[in-house]
């Protein structure tokens, strides 16, 4: 992975319209949890757990209610260690997104230009590292006045970014996109199952494995570029980690290299809401 930079990291439109159709519970249905043999099969490329990757996925599609965290930690010579974290609410009714930006390392430059300017700021670091949007399936996206830096007197102001507001809230991953990552990590040719861990409540198997580079050269155009997208680049080896689900669900993915560590983790699956503000308390930039 190339290293993620704070303000540009995954460079994906914010047309999350936004898998509003991507990822709410998993369908209503029992399966039975793979027994031992079945386990042994898909080990050996017979069948059982591993056959769960087949549905990644459509699995992953068919999800339209979740909150997602996503937790990225880079390093760089010059810059050092960076951190960042996404998290996505997504709900169905109403189709919406909210969307959770904390990049620390932007809020102590925003710190820093401040007291540069002579002017200083009546905020910390932590607020000024946060960021948060809502995205609606149809209309502007609505940004959060929580630290007051928009020239507005509501808690949400739509048509424009502001003073102060992060970039990466205009260059957020497309959570449309995670299907084509889901199905990107079902291709993987070596992959093994290393345990079993429970994700917010649900049973999960863990499976490990790795793309070579030749791997990632030949994966399919759509799943190659979602990749990319996520990780800031995909030009070498990656190690993978994945929780899937007993009925195939990726409850959390995981994906690191020599530079980078990102961190998927869903939750809240079909229990997923927050509440529209209204339009007494939007002002149209």
């Amino acid at each position: 992975m190339k290293t993620p930079k704070p303000a540009l990291f995954a460079a994906g439109s914010l047309s999350l319209a936004l898998a509003l159709s991507a990822c709410g519970a998993p369908e209503e249905e029992t399966e039975a949890a793979p027994s031992d043999s079945a386990a042994d099969e898909g080990e050996s490329g017979g069948g059982g757990v591993l056959d769960l990757l087949g549905d990644l996925a459509s699995r992953t599609e068919a999800v339209d209610n979740y909150t997602l965290d996503m937790d990225i930690t880079s390093t760089d010579p010059e810059l050092g260690e960076t951190e960042m974290t996404f998290t996505y609410e997504v709900m169905a009714d109403p189709q919406a997104a909210q969307v959770t930006v904390y990049m620390p390392a932007m809020g102590e430059m925003l710190e820093g230009f401040a007291e540069l300017g002579g002017q200083g700021s009546d905020l910390s670091a932590e607020e000024l590292s946060t960021s948060i949007v809502i995205v609606p399936a149809e209309g502007e996206m609505l940004v959060s006045n929580h630290h007051g830096l928009q020239e507005a007197d509501t808690a949400w102001t739509r048509g424009g970014a502001g003073e102060g507001q992060q970039p990466a809230t205009e260059n957020m991953f497309d959570t449309s996109e995670l299907p084509k990552v889901a199905g990107a990590v079902a291709a993987i040719e070596s992959i093994e199952e290393t345990g079993s861990e429970e994700i917010d409540g649900v049973s999960t198997t863990v499976l490990e494995g790795s793309f070579t580079a030749e791997e990632l050269d030949a994966l399919e155009a759509d799943q190659r570029s979602a990749l990319e997208e996520l990780v800031g680049g995909a030009t070498g080896a990656m190690d993978v980690s994945i929780w899937v689900s007993d009925d195939g669900f990726p409850m959390r993915m995981d994906f690191s290299d020599d530079v980078s560590e990102i961190s998927m983790v869903y939750s809240q699956l079909g229990e997923t809401s927050f509440e529209m503000p209204s339009e007494d308390e939007i002002t149209d930039l």
